[in-house]
């Protein structure tokens, strides 16, 4: 008799644990698509707020401030109806801005650095001095500092942390990774102008490389350190053009940098992402990582090995 209910009661949108994990990703994209567009809203109705047509920091810290408040509030609301503490999501209040966030941080400054100096190695990049001083140099680096940590929260989360979690119970974590690299590297192909192939492709696998962080870490804050740490130096140290600025480096970029040569390794208008150099790099840090933090299975249970252990 029970175990007729319980098949009875299995449905497209219910499962044997609850609302399917598809139908929950469903709802939380949703809703953050929806806080982030009444957020928005309510910023130009409330204090006229008027985008500007390039990259300015402001514009990087309220975009950032929405998108992420938006995915926050999201998860809260999904994490109240699941009935699961939110530290699960992958973004643990109380290991905040702790280890794992200056390590991936410091790789990924690293991992920039060594794309500029292969560049430089190819005569493909020349330094042409600092382009901005004093006081000017100061507040821009904060700003998009603060800008980029912003962006590398929104966009960790969104992807890494709520939707990793959600469909790892419903079809395993890589399966899941793959699925949503995949829709990473896709967004930023077909949403941003002038991309290639090769520039959606190595954002995929950014994506990949950074669910494996969380797999090894059972926290996304390594990824947060990474993906701010990488963005902010190659586009607010380095000058590097992005197509998302219609090709060119943004404004309040620290040093002048130039970049020569075919597109293929430079990545043209599409800055160093889309070079075939970051495949290399990529494989470099994919195994580097690896060897360095070793299997959760030898650590103290995390969100990452619960998952496992579940599957």
């Amino acid at each position: 008799m029970n175990l007729a209910w319980n098949r009875k009661k299995n449905t497209i949108f219910v499962g044997p644990h609850g609302i399917r994990a598809g139908w929950r990703l469903a709802c939380f994209v949703l809703l953050v698509f929806g806080f982030s567009k009444l957020f928005f809203r309510l910023l130009t109705v409330l204090f006229r707020y008027q985008e500007h047509t390039g990259w300015f920091p402001t514009d990087f810290l309220l975009d950032g401030t929405l998108s992420f408040g938006a995915a926050l509030l999201a998860a809260w609301i999904m994490s109240r109806i699941e009935g699961r503490p939110f530290h699960e999501y992958g973004l643990s209040w109380n290991t905040m801005f702790r280890k794992h966030f200056w390590q991936g941080a410091l790789w990924g400054l690293g991992a920039s650095l060594l794309m500029i100096i292969l560049l430089r190695l190819s005569d493909a990049v020349s330094f042409e001095g600092v382009a901005l001083h004093g006081q000017a140099f100061v507040e821009s680096a904060l700003l998009w500092g603060a800008a980029f940590l912003l962006l590398g929260f929104a966009e960790e989360f969104v992807y890494r942390g709520y939707s990793q979690a959600t469909l790892a119970e419903g079809m395993g974590f890589w399966q899941a990774a793959f699925l949503l690299s995949v829709i990473f590297g896709a967004v930023h192909y077909f949403f941003k102008p002038m991309e290639n192939w090769m520039d959606g492709l190595s954002v995929g696998l950014f994506g990949l490389f950074w669910c494996f962080t969380l797999r090894r870490t059972g926290t996304i804050w390594f990824a947060v350190g990474f993906h701010a740490t990488s963005d902010y130096a190659d586009m607010v140290l380095f000058a590097q053009p992005n197509t998302g600025n219609n090709g060119q480096n943004l404004t309040g970029h620290l040093f002048n940098v130039s970049y020569h040569g075919p597109e293929w390794l430079t990545g043209g208008p599409r800055g160093s992402e889309a070079s075939a150099l970051e495949f290399w790099i990529l494989a470099l840090t994919f195994l580097a990582f690896a060897r360095v933090y070793p299997r959760l299975d030898t650590r103290p249970m995390g969100p990452a090995q619960k998952l496992s252990r579940t599957q």
